[in-house]
């Protein structure tokens, strides 16, 4: 706990030092509460509950993404972290509108992985945001492998609907397998009369051989989600 801390200390530091060169920001706490989660060889009916602390923001030199997860429930009770930087190499007009050099670590407790990659912004009409990102993954914890990332995000007046799309390529260890997680939300703010988007919805995720562990099980959770904007 205390790295986790003081990783994402440093994260805010940063977000801090590049102050003068942010375009924009948003933070966010949000509470998920679900079951049918899957562990490999432990059963798909896991319920847990998970407390997130989110931040994403736009600077003159990319980006920043972290999140930190804290999870309570069957047989998982811990703390997850992932910190995502992104530098743009080269801004351009057309459906590719920057190209990126990306990194992302990411840490369970027992290991720490690392993620290079390359990845482009894209303009798709009706989406808010959407991306794409190739990953070569140094892990602590198994085999080196590489993904595929998608993100996107999109709304419809008060409804949002945003999320990502992993496929994550096998090793000698591990099989190929897609996680598939999207957020559908509703905005109460408007209703409650607050500045800040307060949203209520759900989360859905389809994770085949979960982790990577064929035969482990797939995972296929709708979980309840609340989450306020600060």
């Amino acid at each position: 706990m205390k790295k986790t801390l003081l990783t994402l200390a440093a994260a805010s530091a940063l977000s801090v030092s590049a102050q003068a060169e942010q375009f924009w920001a948003d933070n966010s706490v949000s509470l998920l509460t679900g079951s049918s989660y899957t562990e490999p060889f432990a059963g798909d009916e896991n319920s847990y509950t998970t407390v997130t602390l989110e931040h994403v923001s736009g600077h003159s030199w990319g980006g920043l993404f972290y999140f930190m997860d804290h999870h309570a429930g069957t047989d998982l009770n811990g703390t997850y972290f992932e910190i995502s930087p992104k530098y743009t190499v080269a801004k351009m007009d057309g459906m590719v509108s920057a190209v990126n050099l990306a990194y992302t670590m990411e840490s369970g407790g027992a290991s720490t992985n690392h993620l290079f990659g390359l990845g482009a912004d894209l303009k798709v009409p009706g989406m808010d945001f959407a991306s794409v990102t190739y990953f070569m993954a140094k892990n602590e914890g198994g085999d080196d492998d590489s993904q595929i990332t998608l993100t996107y995000g999109m709304h419809f007046g008060d409804i949002n609907i945003d999320g990502y799309i992993d496929y994550a390529f096998g090793s000698d260890t591990s099989e190929d397998n897609i996680h598939i997680n999207p957020q559908i939300t509703y905005n109460l703010a408007p209703m409650l009369g607050t500045k800040n988007k307060v949203k209520v919805g759900i989360e859905y995720s389809n994770w085949g051989d979960k982790y990577g562990v064929k035969g482990g099980g797939d995972q296929n959770a709708i979980s309840l989600l609340l989450k306020a904007h600060l």
